[in-house]
């Protein structure tokens, strides 16, 4: 069942893994609540820049995690159970196939965990959209898919995972996609070398749960891994761990991987 739902035009559809199975390749770094509250965080930033594009219908979660449910709610976005809980493919292909009864015409599919991405990123996907049926924007380094646009929302099967844009061109290319280079949406934080690359430069990512780093030998911290900001206006309901993108003053120092051994 699908809440909040209004009908017609075009719908995000963001898949959103169990926060406490997320972003396992970076156990060198976080331990799992960090690992957890990082996923949340980074869920709150998409949707926040989600909830301001001009021309989404609206905005469809699917997952089958409680806490993101909650926070999904928050931003006035509808939320679709993942039952099956069988991975992202699975999980989009899911909230593909309730478009269509909502009349949806095209559909973005946007990961959980691009928190870089920006308003004005999304609508020049759903610009582009207007012209082609598949809009490719892909990862900066992993060659991944960050942003999958349909036109309509069934026209092709997703197929995210590793080295997902060569078999998403691939599986497009008689429908000629357009390929967008997005600066914002093109940077994931999958890997320790991802938040390394981010040290001193994060404009959108407000707010990490340092707090969960992990001990390196003989016990000392990897480093004073900090964000510090104000939460953002009548959120007092969300963990202010957990939503990254009103605050104002930031303090990022990241570990280097490796820098402890």
């Amino acid at each position: 069942m699908i809440s909040r739902a209004p009908l017609g035009g075009v719908w995000a559809v963001v898949p959103v893994k169990r926060f406490d199975q997320a972003k396992q390749r970076l156990s060198e770094v976080l331990d799992g609540a960090g690992r957890a509250a990082l996923a949340a965080a980074m869920l709150g930033d998409v949707l926040e820049q989600l909830s301001g594009t001009a021309g989404l219908t609206g905005v469809l979660v699917v997952t089958s995690d409680m806490e993101a449910t909650v926070i999904a709610g928050g931003f006035g976005a509808a939320v679709l159970t993942d039952p099956a809980d069988s991975g992202v493919n699975d999980a989009v292909a899911h909230g593909v196939s309730r478009l269509g009864p909502l009349g949806a015409s095209s559909a973005i599919i946007t990961p959980s965990d691009i928190p870089f991405v920006t308003s004005e990123e999304l609508s020049s996907v759903l610009a582009a959209l207007e012209q082609t049926a598949v809009v490719l924007a892909p990862a900066t380094r992993d060659g991944g898919t960050n942003i999958l646009g349909l036109s309509p929302p069934d026209v092709m099967a997703p197929a995210f995972g590793q080295d997902s844009f060569a078999r998403h061109s691939a599986v497009a290319h008689d429908l000629r996609p357009a390929v967008i280079l997005l600066e914002g949406a093109g940077r994931d934080i999958d890997v320790p070398a991802d938040l390394a690359r981010g040290k001193g430069s994060l404009p959108r990512l407000r707010r990490t749960p340092c707090a969960g780093l992990r001990q390196g030998r003989g016990g000392d911290r990897m480093g004073s891994d900090r964000l510090i900001g104000r939460a953002r206006p009548g959120a007092s309901h969300i963990h202010p761990l957990r939503h990254l993108s009103r605050a104002r003053q930031v303090e990022l120092s990241c570990p280097t991987p490796g820098a402890h051994r």
